[in-house]
């Protein structure tokens, strides 16, 4: 989700000085001040600037004065704001205070909802992903599912934080859900619980043959906790273990530092992932901490196309300092930043100001990573036949790969098509694994 912020920066100060050029009359007009042409960051206003923002004065006057029912001054602004975020990526959106202070909850891993990661393809809403042991999950909410309507309303052209609002609500009251998905004659209603849900992102169990299982289903504050906590446990029930499986499948990502802090338990020093943006003070490194590198056993890592952002971060910077190998199919393909601004009266925004790169230098956004062994599954996500896998490049307004234009060839892994009748994605990593000490030669790794 990105890096927190609070203050103002462009977004804010735009807004800002939008309000410092207005003046609000008495019959609800909007006269600019034309002595006023920079913007609080050194930027000056073009004429067409300045025209553009008498454009929006003339449109905010018409509506205040003529719509046939009196609306107020917050709703419309709001609305053109989110309006404006609209024309952009997909992952840049306006929160209004209520939803603002929803997902901040969220990240802390407990809040009230159905546990779904939403985002939009062809003007409706789709499921990225349900989140494990949530509601949506127990009723059978699926990756790839459209999503509708939401209590009878329809989510044709709905901005993503509006159906965001629509799905919260009060612990125990219920929401229902007109889903359509593949195998579905006609779409069909989900009639679904909100709960408080407290998000344990880390579960594990031990395997035969002294191999641990570690599913990470998000990543929220205290996920590298639970992990070390989860990998104490299994070393000494089984007095060390010979390998370990990482299953990040249907994980939507999450926060970046606790990313950054997964990878830094495997991976002694180096570069785990940096940023590029537009300015320079978006382009960061994140560094290996090398404070609690655990014993390097094999490690598989499992991922799908619910595989997005932090998750896909840390399954290509094991996969790209060779730590790892990655099975299962190509992730979902989100590679962009998105920084958290809080604005005026606890409004807040996610802005995109950066791109993800692995530290091989290569971008995720919109391709993904590609697994060493490729393993499809028959349980993997079960989709429309228009949208045959929801993905980023799926995605309205997305952007391209920034290094389409120089990059000829993907990265040297060598990769495998193995197919099952049934989900064997689990099962063939843990094979891998049994199997290690004679196949580690010709896959390359440590």
């Amino acid at each position: 989700m990105g890096k927190f912020l609070s203050g103002l920066k462009y977004f804010s100060t735009f807004l800002l000085l939008s309000c410092m050029l207005a003046v609000f009359l008495g019959n609800g007009k909007i006269s600019f001040a034309e002595t006023v042409k920079a913007s609080p960051n050194g930027e000056i206003l073009t004429g067409n600037s300045l025209k553009n923002l008498r454009l929006f004065s003339r449109v905010y006057t018409l509506i205040k004065n003529n719509y046939i029912k009196k609306e107020s001054s917050k709703k419309l602004i709001f609305g053109a704001i989110e309006g404006m975020t609209a024309t952009l990526d997909p992952h840049t959106y306006f929160l209004t205070p209520d939803e603002f202070r929803q997902m901040k909850s969220e990240t802390t891993g407990e809040y009230v909802g159905l546990g779904i990661e939403i985002s939009q393809k062809d003007n409706y809403i789709v499921i990225i992903a349900p989140i494990d042991g949530t509601p949506a999950a127990k009723a059978g909410i699926k990756a790839g599912d459209i999503v509708e309507k939401i209590n009878g309303i329809s989510t044709y052209n709905m901005n993503i934080m509006k159906a965001v609002g629509l799905l919260h609500g009060r612990d125990g009251t219920s929401v229902k859900l007109l889903i359509g998905r593949k195998g579905f004659k006609h779409p069909k209603v989900f009639n679904i619980t909100r709960e408080r849900i407290k998000l344990k992102s880390v579960k594990y169990m031990i395997l035969p043959g002294h191999i641990g299982y570690i599913r990470i289903s998000s990543f929220q504050e205290h996920t590298n906790i639970q992990l070390l906590r989860a990998l104490k446990i299994i070393r000494l029930k089984e007095h060390g273990i010979k390998g370990l499986i990482i299953d990040l499948r249907n994980n939507p990502g999450g926060l970046l530092n606790e990313a950054v802090k997964v990878c830094s338990d495997f991976i002694k020093s180096g570069v785990i992932v940096y940023t590029k943006g537009r300015i320079k003070s978006q382009d960061v490194k994140y560094y290996a901490s090398g404070r609690r590198v655990v014993p390097e056993y094999p490690i598989i890592v499992i991922v799908n196309a619910g595989t997005a952002s932090a998750a896909e971060i840390t399954a290509g910077s094991l996969q790209a300092h060779k730590r790892a190998i990655v099975v299962g199919t190509e992730t979902f393909g989100k590679g962009s930043v998105q920084t958290v601004y809080t604005l005026p009266d606890g409004a807040g925004m996610g802005l995109t100001t950066a791109f993800y790169f692995l530290p091989n230098g290569v971008s995720v956004q919109d391709t993904g990573i590609t697994p060493n062994f490729i393993v499809r599954s028959s349980k993997d996500f079960v989709f429309l036949k228009h949208l045959k896998r929801l993905r980023e490049i799926d995605l309205r307004h997305h952007f391209k790969n920034p290094e389409s234009g120089r990059l000829k060839v993907k990265p040297a892994y060598k990769t495998f098509k193995v197919y099952f009748k049934k989900d064997n994605q689990f099962r063939f990593a843990y094979e891998l694994l049994r199997s290690w000490n004679i196949l580690r030669k010709g896959i390359g790794v440590k």
